[in-house]
């Protein structure tokens, strides 16, 4: 060995002597570190950090939330569901209240619920049920009118009836993508019940309703969801308290009167009409959780007394939950959702559960008398 490669190897024997603690350690975290990396490729935590701290998509979020097992509000009444049932098709009957009609049957067991008045004095319904509903029967179904087609438009919902008004049709007929489910050229999703008369025999239900939209290839319509609290609880000695006051007493006309009793127990507003427990035909009683009386204003359209009522713009309503009444105010853009707001702007917040919106007119708009429910020859039942 020369002296030139002596004078090379001698430093280098001495750093191993003296820096072999360091690089041991140095060797013990390279091999931790390594198997930390392969834990987490294998285990799926790095890609769940990585997904949870970026931007993610709505289908991200619930995938995410799914693997928690966390509940979440369903979109039309703020019940906690899982992430999967939160947003499905709504679907929109068009059920009569004449009093030949009742009982009916599905008021008691809708998700969602908006009586209007149409001709003669008379109320009808919009039921609106979410696609886990389980019904097996709803009706009498009766004929739209422009404005329940409006509001089934808000939902982007699928909207089952029998026939409607000139208007109601064109409308439904107009609006780009509306899901217009009509008995008339839609037969076999309906059914005629030989135990009624016509035209208060005409029925539906939730497997039928979801048949026609997948027959039809219609798309889950989407829409703006309210906002949802949990009910206040009877006591407390550290918050608020449900109240005590009953609902709303609508006076729609006769046997069309309405008054809704507060149950403090249940916190929920039991529905009166004509004077007593309204009651599906199987007995069971309709309630609601929350109840809204949207005053808005319309005019009489023809000689038949089909109405005109405004369901766009801004105007003002009363909130009855947790035995409270609130002053509100109601606004809707076409083609939207309603949005229910406080007197001072903000989001007003529902209890989960069914809500019932009570549409209430200037009383000069009833221009007949008449308690007969008034039909078309060919349009309308």
């Amino acid at each position: 060995m020369d002296e030139n490669s002596r004078k090379i190897k001698i430093p280098i024997e001495v750093f191993l002597k003296r820096s072999w603690p360091i690089l041991a350690l140095g060797a013990v975290l390279l091999v931790f570190a390594i198997s930390a990396l392969v834990w987490f490729a294998v285990s799926g935590k790095g890609r769940r950090t990585a997904s949870a701290t970026s931007t993610s998509t709505a289908e991200e979020v619930i995938e995410m939330t799914t693997t928690t097992g966390d509940l979440i509000p369903r979109s039309l009444d703020g019940v906690l569901v899982t992430p999967e049932e939160s947003r499905l098709q709504p679907f929109a009957v068009m059920v009569e209240n004449h009093v030949d009609a009742r009982p009916m049957l599905g008021p008691a067991k809708a998700n969602l619920a908006f009586e209007i008045p149409v001709e003669g004095g008379i109320t009808r319904y919009l039921l609106l049920f979410d696609a886990t509903s389980t019904v097996d029967a709803i009706g009498p179904v009766r004929s739209a009118r422009p404005y329940f087609v409006d509001i089934a438009d808000a939902f982007n919902a699928v909207y089952a009836h029998v026939g409607g008004s000139p208007d109601a049709l064109t409308k439904a007929g107009a609006l780009s993508g509306f899901r217009n489910l009509d008995e008339f050229s839609s037969g076999k999703y309906f059914w005629r019940s030989t135990k009624r008369a016509a035209p208060h025999n005409v029925y539906t239900r939730m497997d039928l309703l979801q048949s026609a939209a997948d027959a039809k290839k219609w798309s889950t319509g989407h829409f703006t969801a309210w906002h949802y609290k949990d009910d206040l609880q009877a006591e407390s000695t550290t918050g608020s308290v449900r109240g005590s006051s009953d609902g709303p007493t609508l006076k729609y006309g006769g046997s069309y009167n309405v008054a809704w009793k507060y149950d403090r127990q249940k916190n929920v507003y039991v529905r009166y009409e004509a004077g007593a427990i309204q009651k599906d035909q199987d007995g069971e009683a309709v309630t609601a959780h929350n109840v809204i009386v949207m005053s808005t204003d319309g005019s009489v359209l023809d000689d038949v007394g089909r109405l005109q009522i405004r369901t766009t713009g801004k105007g003002s309503a009363t909130l009855y939950r947790d035995g409270k009444a609130e002053k509100i105010v109601w606004r809707r853009a076409t083609g939207e959702n309603f949005r229910w707001e406080t007197v001072d702007g903000s989001d007003v917040m529902l209890n989960r559960g069914t809500t019932w919106v009570e549409v209430t007119l200037d009383q000069k708009v009833f221009a007949t008398d008449s308690t007969s429910d008034t039909t078309a020859t060919t349009t309308t039942q």
